[in-house]
């Protein structure tokens, strides 16, 4: 049964309207194949890098600017009678005009993502993740939910090609900071310049073998010593679930609130140990400012950088995980590792996270309800997620399938999903720049911009 469609009708009734997507061919095959199904497929390319990966039958581009977006994108929807319009990554701002767009008309708005499963699950949701998520937090409808789903296989399925993932977020990004004039309009969501990050990882590739033997060091001495350890897992610095899902405008202001809790309230004994991400850019040096902030708080050699290691190994021994809203947490919760959230996350809640404040739970941390747990994992899996990868050739065309049989069944989507984005309050509560979740409430960007005028979409 369709958590997107709540309305019945033939597929050749269906027509797709694709924005951005992952820098891969899996968007374009994904139309391709709801094409063979009799839907009616339109892509929209905003930058180059769009271009690059879907061009032809179907597609068009829009050359103006943000703010002549949201006008434009309704005139093209009713113009072609588009049923469905389906996106890649919630808050890119073109998505957040997009969704409300969506929701004005009536339309299906599907947002799609890396899973919260992983390695090789994708998730699809109505209207976004994260704050955006419809997704109900009450524990008790999701353990009804769950009543009668299979457990799902968390291992990995399918081969995964980092180098394809390479080679196409490269290319995506190069083209559209190289080529801007093409699409003199286009407002580039990347925190950084492409060219400087990119370069950034060289130093990093390099010292990659030597963060696996400080991981390892790292880990005896602890195990040796029986040093109790909290674990820190920290996200890609330009993350949007740092700057759309979070308080924080970067993760220094999130470490520093972390070190000042722990120097107040954690163990005497215990020690602090940030796991870097593994694709950190490395143009914030994580270990001068944690060295730095330990030292203001006297916590000198209690904070550890761990910049190597599996998070799943040391998941295992920790005392509890602290993270913004990262994956990791759900992956630390499956390990039975007490989590703290500090921004939003659809697996934050009652049974499952820590629910109080971060002094409580360097002393007694609330480990997570494993039969709750299982729950939420059947009803993630079988509802929310399909099966397979952005990047490999077996991953997408089984992802593909599978995303295609969900956006074209119809009937009423299960009781698990709220009309309003139920983590919304909390979000606005602790400081997360939502705009635009609730019908109605448009984003300052937008104000004004119902009589812009309508660029020519030209077709390429």
């Amino acid at each position: 049964m369709s958590f997107l469609h709540p309305v019945c009708r033939p597929a050749n009734a269906t027509k797709v309207l694709f924005l951005q997507g992952p820098p891969s061919d899996f968007a374009r095959r994904l139309g391709a194949e709801l094409r063979a199904r009799g839907a009616e497929v339109w892509r929209i390319n905003l930058c180059l890098g769009d271009w690059l990966f879907w061009r032809g039958a179907g597609s068009c581009s829009y050359r103006g600017s943000l703010a002549a977006w949201p006008a434009w994108l309704e005139r093209f929807c009713r113009a072609r009678g588009i049923t469905d319009i389906l996106y890649f990554g919630d808050r890119i701002p073109y998505h957040v005009a997009a969704r409300e767009v969506g929701e004005r008309l009536g339309l299906n708005v599907t947002s799609y993502e890396y899973g919260y499963l992983r390695p090789d699950w994708i998730v699809a949701e109505p209207g976004g993740q994260g704050a955006y998520s419809r997704l109900t937090s009450d524990p008790r409808r999701l353990r009804a939910a769950a009543w009668g789903l299979p457990r799902p296989d968390l291992a990995r399925c399918f081969a995964f090609p980092p180098e394809a993932e390479a080679r196409g977020d490269v290319l995506y990004h190069l083209s559209n900071y190289l080529c801007w004039m093409l699409y003199p309009g286009y407002r580039r969501d990347r925190r950084h310049n492409p060219v400087v990050e990119y370069l950034s990882y060289l130093p990093r590739h390099r010292r990659a073998r030597r963060g696996v033997g400080e991981a390892r060091a790292l880990a005896r001495r602890l195990r040796i010593g029986g040093t109790p350890f909290f674990l820190v897992a920290l996200q890609m610095q330009g993350d949007y679930q740092i700057r759309a899902n979070s308080p924080y405008r970067d993760q220094r202001a999130f470490l520093a609130e972390v070190l000042a809790s722990f120097a107040r309230a954690a163990p005497s004994g215990a020690e602090l140990v940030v796991k870097l991400h593994p694709h950190d850019n490395g143009l914030v040096p994580w270990r001068r400012f944690l060295a730095r902030r330990a030292r203001a708080l006297g916590l000198a050699g209690r904070v550890q950088v761990l910049d190597g290691g599996a998070l799943e190994d040391w998941a295992l021994r920790a005392r509890g995980l602290v993270t913004v809203n990262s994956t990791a947490g759900l992956m630390a919760l499956a390990r039975r590792c007490p989590v703290r959230v500090a921004g939003v996350a659809v697996y934050d809640m009652p049974g499952l996270t820590h629910q109080g404040g971060l002094d409580g739970f360097w002393r007694a941390p609330a480990p997570p309800d494993p039969e709750l747990l299982a729950d939420v994992l059947r009803v993630f899996a079988a509802h929310l997620h399909v099966r397979g990868d952005f990047y490999g050739t077996e991953g997408m065309r089984k992802a593909v399938t599978a995303l295609a049989d969900r956006l074209l069944e119809h009937g009423a989507p299960p009781d698990i999903f709220d009309d309003a984005p139920p983590r919304l309050a909390r979000a606005r509560a602790i400081g997360v720049p939502v705009h635009g979740c609730e019908r109605g409430d448009r984003p300052g960007y937008m104000q004004g911009a119902a009589q812009a005028p309508m660029p020519e979409a030209v077709d390429v």
